[in-house]
């Protein structure tokens, strides 16, 4: 079984992320062989970034950052549900991604993104960030506008659209196993 993180990608109230969070859960209930939960990162209280040492070094100090940390450790992929703001993703999920590294570490990553050019941009920066944390992203992604995917302020995604989830979701699963070989060998190499 494959746990699966669909980690919401911003804390801004009134925004559609709840909505696209609901839709991709509801679309990985159909795979069998997934696990799937939604994260939020802003249930952990996290400050801004209040940790001295950097999370590559998990010397955790504080218990919102062991918590959180513990949270993304039980997951052998993540999803990540994230609009554009200003041409990038959104501050509060960096600053959520800045407390931690080690938990994403050779493990895989897809990208649900969202906003007036689909957030393509935000997808492209989160990519550099998840890189730097050894997660392998997979290629295809979930892109939705938020002019033809979303009617009247319901997220409503058109086909052409929608069509892109489920390969992306395929490369996700194969990528999600064979990194969790990976880290069983690692483990067992350590030992």
């Amino acid at each position: 079984m494959l746990k699966v993180a669909i980690i919401a990608g911003t804390s801004r109230p009134g925004a559609l992320n709840p909505q696209i969070t609901a839709w991709t859960e509801k679309q990985l209930e159909a795979h069998e062989g997934i696990q799937a939960e939604v994260v939020h990162f802003n249930d952990f209280d996290l400050p801004l970034l209040d940790e001295a040492i950097p999370g590559g070094a998990h010397m955790y100090e504080n218990d919102h950052t062991k918590a959180w940390g513990a949270k993304l450790e039980e997951f052998d992929a993540f999803l990540f549900v994230v609009p554009e703001y200003n041409h990038s993703f959104p501050g509060s999920l960096k600053n959520a991604l800045d407390f931690v590294a080690t938990e994403f570490n050779n493990k895989v990553a897809g990208i649900i993104s969202y906003g007036a050019d689909k957030g393509v941009r935000a997808a492209e920066q989160l990519r550099l960030v998840l890189a730097n944390y050894r997660t392998a992203v997979v290629r295809g992604q979930g892109a939705f506008s938020i002019f033809t995917d979303v009617k009247d302020g319901v997220f409503a995604p058109e086909e052409v659209s929608s069509n892109t989830f489920g390969p992306m979701v395929e490369d996700l699963v194969a990528w999600g196993e064979a990194f969790k070989t990976i880290r069983e060998n690692a483990a067992t190499q350590a030992a």
